[in-house]
């Protein structure tokens, strides 16, 4: 049975996807944003470890939107005075652990962005139909709803 549209979410064909298994970091995911031209949009409960994530996102510290619960307020609040351009949005209900960088590549793991020492998951795809039904369908509509930090 094929999966399809619903009011739970969306289907897609993907042709270029991993499953990961314990055996990959979010610097590693993301070893290439400094050179992507692409806007990064980030979905996380928390945000653990600011120091590894400001590592992550010194290689380009522009252009990053980040949807975090408001539990990951100071983190957030530490990341925002390192890097000023990220716009950082808390929400209270944020539990998603989403990675979008533009234009196709798409990551849902059951880690949080930041550092894990916990066994985690994590499956990647490239695809612009994915990225774009997720940038719209939940993305976009969660940042609506969250309050930005200063």
């Amino acid at each position: 049975m094929a999966f399809s549209d619903d009011s739970g979410g969306f289907a897609f064909v993907c042709n270029d996807g991993k499953f990961m298994l314990n055996a990959s970091t979010w610097n590693t995911r993301l070893s290439q944003l400094g050179t992507a031209k692409g806007a990064l949009y980030i979905m996380t409960n928390l945000l653990p470890n600011p120091d590894y994530i400001a590592k992550i996102i010194s290689k380009r510290a522009e252009n990053i939107f980040i949807i975090a619960n408001e539990a990951a307020r100071q983190n957030a609040l530490q990341i925002k005075r390192a890097f000023p351009k990220v716009r950082i949005v808390l929400h209270p209900k944020m539990n998603a652990k989403l990675v979008l960088l533009a234009p196709e590549t798409v990551w849902v793991a059951t880690s949080d962005f930041g550092k894990t020492d916990m066994v985690e998951t994590a499956i990647g795809l490239h695809s612009a139909t994915v990225f774009n039904r997720a940038l719209e369908t939940l993305f976009n509509i969660e940042w609506a709803k969250s309050i930005e930090i200063q």
